[in-house]
């Protein structure tokens, strides 16, 4: 991270692979009581505040809730084999499997 006159900016790879700095966007998150004494847990044992460390586990997790979006979307379209085919290759076939039953998907060898 480094910081400029208008604030801290943060360079990171855009989703064709070209070097790109921002400004972090800023958001107001409400966390279950679980969820906020994970991360509060997680900032004591790592010495960052809260906020870095849900941010930097977001930011790790970007390329999954890509993934996931498009599989939504290949679900909504009606294109359930595409969708369990993309969810296969994102989770592996056990998780894919009882995703595929969450969302209704074909099972693998049920078209």
């Amino acid at each position: 991270m480094t910081f400029s006159f208008f604030g801290p900016t943060v360079t990171h790879r855009n989703p064709k692979g070209f070097e790109v700095q921002q400004r972090p966007r800023r958001m107001a998150l409400t966390l279950s009581a679980e969820a906020q004494s994970a991360l509060a847990d997680m900032a004591d044992a790592t010495g960052k505040p809260a906020s870095t460390i849900a941010a930097e586990l977001l930011l790790e997790m970007s390329p999954m809730l890509h993934d996931a979006a498009k599989v939504t979307r290949l679900a909504q379209a009606g294109k359930k084999t595409a969708a369990r085919r993309a969810l296969t290759h994102m989770l592996g076939d056990g998780m894919a499997a009882i995703v595929s039953e969450q969302l209704s998907l074909p099972v693998k060898g049920n078209r």
